[in-house]
């Protein structure tokens, strides 16, 4: 097994060197789901580095849900449950299951040029005759079917996306490689909802099985709306997480500030915009900066 190439001079600590290096043997499949890592003694030997780092950075991905540890057995790769982050960066679900590990397939159910809806039209501030396609995907993680997702995305930001295979390619890199568009910014709430009809269908889920329910609006970086998705995750196969912290009121502390600590690569609700950038004009739906509902 070749070990990391530790940085010993970067300021960024030996064990989160270690986790992103351990993260690369899942993505890669070099560790696939319900792998047993080596012996704690072994593995710190193989990276160089004490068993005193290699925990904290095992510790980072048990706690992340990526790793799993049974007393008296070892350490293994999580298979099975899925981390959605709540307050993370903008990502799309093919990007968090491939930084997971998660090998996963599409299938493409729909994918047309048709008129929106006057929820989708409103949501995507399009005016009267403007054009939307319309994606309709699953994910599905071991032959399972694990999420249904409708995508609506304005025509005229991307024209001849309808011709685009997205069994084998992801929305949100298709609009930003093929298309030159900045996603920035989105917005999503969460609703715990029963299934029914097609959504049960489509999950093969009974009528009435918890299914977690997600809007989202995505937004270029000037603020115009470029997505509108409705993503319904089996209740059995995701769980949700979110980094939350509490204001420290008349200090004049926690204001604007990642706080210390915060594992590399999270950032509070409302993150996609640059620390100190202003949101677009009409962005935040309210002075907070994010909204989470449920």
């Amino acid at each position: 097994m070749d070990g990391p190439q530790l940085d010993r001079t970067s300021p960024v600590p030996l064990y989160l060197q270690i986790k992103e290096w351990m993260l690369d043997q899942i993505r890669t499949g070099r560790w696939p789901q319900r792998y047993k890592l080596p012996a704690e003694e072994d593995l710190a030997g193989a990276v160089g580095v004490s068993r005193g780092t290699l925990r904290k950075a095992i510790a980072e991905l048990v706690r992340e849900g990526v790793l799993h540890q049974i007393h008296g057995k070892g350490t293994f790769v999580t298979a099975g449950g899925i981390e959605q982050p709540l307050a993370q960066r903008l990502s799309a679900f093919s990007e968090l299951l491939e930084e997971r590990g998660i090998r996963y397939s599409t299938r493409v159910l729909q994918q047309r040029v048709e008129e929106p809806a006057g929820r989708v039209a409103s949501l995507l501030r399009l005016e009267p005759g403007q054009q939307v396609v319309h994606l309709a995907r699953i994910r599905l993680v071991e032959s399972c079917p694990v999420a249904y997702m409708e995508n609506y995305v304005p025509v005229h930001l991307a024209p001849g996306l309808e011709r685009v295979d997205f069994a084998r390619q992801g929305l949100f890199r298709t609009l930003e490689q093929d298309y030159g568009l900045t996603l920035a910014w989105g917005q999503r709430t969460f609703e715990a909802l029963g299934a029914e009809g097609e959504v049960a269908e489509y999950l093969e889920l009974p009528a009435g099985a918890p299914v977690f329910y997600i809007q989202q609006v995505v937004y270029l970086d000037d603020g115009r709306p470029v997505e509108f998705s409705d993503v319904w995750l089996r209740g059995d196969r995701f769980r949700l997480s979110a980094v939350i912290r509490r204001p420290r009121e008349g200090r004049g502390e926690g204001r604007g500030r990642e706080p210390a600590g915060l594992p590399r690569g999270l950032q509070p609700a409302g993150a996609g915009l640059e620390p100190g950038r202003p949101a677009p004009a009409g962005a935040w739906p309210d002075p907070s900066g994010a909204k989470l509902c449920f």
